[in-house]
């Protein structure tokens, strides 16, 4: 009985000892589990923190100790085909820690991550691996694998041993295999984030490195836009100005905000006029005159363009000296084509007048009545009078050369102002000389330049009109030219013919005071002395200023006051009446020269120089006389033939034309040398001339 008792007893105890075992492993496996899901939120702040990834293994391996009450725990990852040892954690690891890698099935880790699955071990004593293997370096008794997974993927291996068997059982699979699955998804996460950092920190370089470069670019472009001579601005909402280049500083002196701080009403809205036509990527170019600000009026070249939607760019460049240059080039082109028309109809008008004249010479005026020779007069003044005309003309056409000697440029400045001096005192206007106080030579046609000089001072006198004023001669030397200015305290000039002032037959004045050509003739002589000449308002009215080169030395080319002893008078032999050869296609021209030549030589005539050269043999001619602008054959052609048949003849050659200011005729002249007697001329000056030829060559 109390045998049975006694048993009873014991099995009592031993299911109390059980129940309180049983109650152990489940609260320890409670604890493990709140340890283990406490471990996942730290994990899961780790990550969120963004932590580096071996941090991130340790601290798994660090969790599995401290929450599992396991001896030892380690992270393996697989990388590139293999186990990697990444983190390991315990009381028996000793050197666990190196880096450690093995093969995909070796060993029980191996064969975890290999399988996918969990790799139990209750008892390493009854598992063949480890009967196999020496004596390890940790004291193991039960061991737990499970695999690191992510979806189907095996990304790792957590290892966790213990020195006593059986520690772990189905329940701990579980909870570690879930485990298992929430480390892979945060090792993805993980891995995504160190890619994240890897990347961002790589675009941040790249973008670091970028705008370096469009630093630099900037820069570059900036330095580009600002060393431009044009006007460049960012316009957005129609007016404010959000950037400017340093030439619209330069320009204005400060920085402007808006359109109205640089342009003109009128220009301001002729710029939002523009602007509000063009859409996004249209441009509009235009020019216009504007001011810059007080007293700075210029013609602008604007580009304007619409970049977005609020914002246009602007561009203006200041093309006002090239107008001014287009303008005077079109002037010089204008006076250049009148300036051959001119030279054409000068010639015509030679070709006339010189049997006017000449022809009145021959006229015995012994015979004429009173009333007779009264009549002649007016027909040989009207000829001179025509000739003289003819002579302007061909000034104003510059090609008539000047006549150039050298002379001091204060002598006929003097002179002008002594002859106006009395006339202008009556209207009360004074003419002032402001002499320079040196000679100021120049190698000039004197009549030419007192021509200019006399045209600018009545043209001063007529601005200063029925007022009181003063008129101003100054001259002066600079940089080897001589210097000439006559200002006049008139009204001025106004701006709407400042460039038409030098226009042929352009005037202000009544048909009764100008006809226009002044300024041009005067505007033609300058431009033959190779000098400059231009007109300007001042304060007080308005400035002509001429400039023409000097004359260093003129010792060599002083004009002598003494006249040239006239030729020895013309005595001719009855007995000796030398041939000579007429060449002229003007029929009436051509009868002049045998009426005033045959009396005292044999006069042969031929209308074109064909014709002449056919006869070159008949006689042995004293002289040929010949024409220049012919039909058939002209002068020049003919001279080059006729030296070339009888080179004898080349000195007993003579022209006579109305073309000598022609460029070809002029250098033909030049090169040959050939003594020429210009149209229209009078008996005696072919007498004299066709005497010296044949007498004194």
């Amino acid at each position: 009985m109390w045998s049975e008792r006694k048993d009873s007893s014991d099995s009592s105890k031993e299911r109390e000892r059980a129940l309180l075992d049983l109650l152990k492993k489940a609260t320890d496996f409670y604890e493990d589990t709140i340890g283990i899901l406490s471990g996942i939120f730290e994990l899961t702040e780790l990550v969120s923190r963004g932590s580096p990834e071996e941090d991130f293994y340790a601290h798994i391996a660090n969790i599995l100790i401290a929450e599992s009450r396991c001896d030892n725990a380690s992270v393996f990852i697989v990388e590139n085909g293999r186990l990697r040892l990444r983190a390991a954690a315990g009381s028996n690891v000793l050197d666990a820690n190196d880096e450690f890698c093995m093969d995909l099935g070796e060993g029980v880790a191996g064969r975890c991550a290999q399988e996918g699955k969990p790799v139990l071990i209750s008892d390493v004593d009854d598992c063949d691996f480890f009967k196999s293997m020496e004596t390890t370096r940790v004291n193991i008794r039960s061991m737990l694998c499970v695999p690191i997974k992510e979806g189907s993927n095996t990304l790792g291996v957590l290892n966790l041993s213990h020195s006593r068997q059986d520690f772990f059982n189905i329940n701990y699979v579980r909870i570690f295999e879930l485990l298992g699955l929430l480390v892979g998804q945060m090792l993805t996460l993980v891995h995504l984030h160190t890619i994240f950092q890897r990347r961002h920190s790589d675009l941040c370089d790249l973008l670091q490195q970028k705008d370096e470069s469009l630093q630099n670019i900037s820069e570059r472009y900036k330095a580009v836009v600002d060393a431009s001579e044009d006007m460049i601005f960012l316009l957005e909402n129609d007016d404010t100005i959000t950037f400017s280049n340093q030439r619209i500083y330069k320009v204005m002196g400060y920085i402007p905000e808006s359109l109205h701080d640089i342009f003109n009403q009128e220009t301001v809205a002729l710029l939002q006029s523009k602007i509000s036509a063009i859409s996004v990527g249209e441009s509009d170019n235009f020019e216009v005159s504007t001011s810059l600000g007080p007293n700075n009026n210029v013609i602008g070249q604007f580009f304007i363009k619409r970049i977005r939607q609020q914002q246009v760019l602007i561009m203006m460049k200041d093309i006002t000296v090239k107008k001014r240059v287009e303008q005077r080039t079109m002037q010089t082109e204008k006076l250049t084509s009148l300036g051959l028309l001119t030279s054409g109809i000068a010639h015509e008008l030679n070709n006339k007048l010189t049997p006017i004249l000449g022809f009145a010479d021959l006229l015995d005026v012994r015979k004429f009545s009173v009333r007779d020779k009264q009549r002649l007069s007016v027909i040989v003044n009207s000829a001179n009078s025509a000739k003289t005309i003819v002579e302007s003309l061909l000034k104003f056409s510059r090609n008539k050369p000047p006549e150039k000697v050298v002379f001091d440029m204060r002598e006929i400045i003097t002179r002008t102002v002594n002859l106006y001096t009395p006339i202008i005192k009556k209207r009360g206007i004074r003419i002032i000389h402001e002499d320079f106080a040196e000679p100021l030579f120049v190698k000039a046609d004197m009549n030419c330049l007192e021509q200019v000089l006399v045209n600018f001072i009545n043209n001063a006198i007529d601005a200063i009109d029925d007022r009181e004023g003063s008129i101003w001669l100054r001259s002066w030397l600079v940089d080897n030219h001589v210097h000439v200015s006559i200002e006049d305290t008139g009204p001025g000039i106004p701006d709407e013919i400042v460039t038409k002032i030098f226009d042929p037959f352009f005037t202000t004045k009544s048909k009764d005071k100008g006809t226009g050509l002044g300024l041009s003739i005067c505007y033609g002589i300058i431009s033959d002395h190779k000098g400059s000449i231009s007109l300007e308002n001042t304060a007080n009215g308005a400035v002509a200023s001429i400039r023409i080169p000097a004359m260093i030395s003129a010792e060599e080319d002083l004009v002598s006051e003494a006249a040239e002893e006239t030729a020895s008078k013309i005595i001719f032999d009855e007995n000796k009446r030398s041939p000579i050869m007429v060449v002229e296609d003007e029929e009436d021209l051509l009868d002049l020269m045998v009426d005033s030549l045959s009396p005292y030589y044999d006069v042969m005539t031929f209308n074109d120089g064909r014709k002449a050269y056919d006869h070159l043999d008949e006689y042995a001619w004293e002289l040929i006389i010949s024409d220049l602008r012919m039909p058939v054959m002209d002068g020049m052609e003919l001279y080059h033939e006729v030296i070339k048949k009888q080179p004898g003849l080349k000195k007993r050659f003579m022209f006579i034309t109305g073309d000598t200011y022609d460029f070809e005729v002029k250098e033909f002249l030049e090169n040959t040398g050939v003594v020429f007697l210009r149209k229209p001329f009078r008996i005696k000056e072919l007498r004299d001339v066709v005497y010296k030829q044949i007498n004194y060559r």
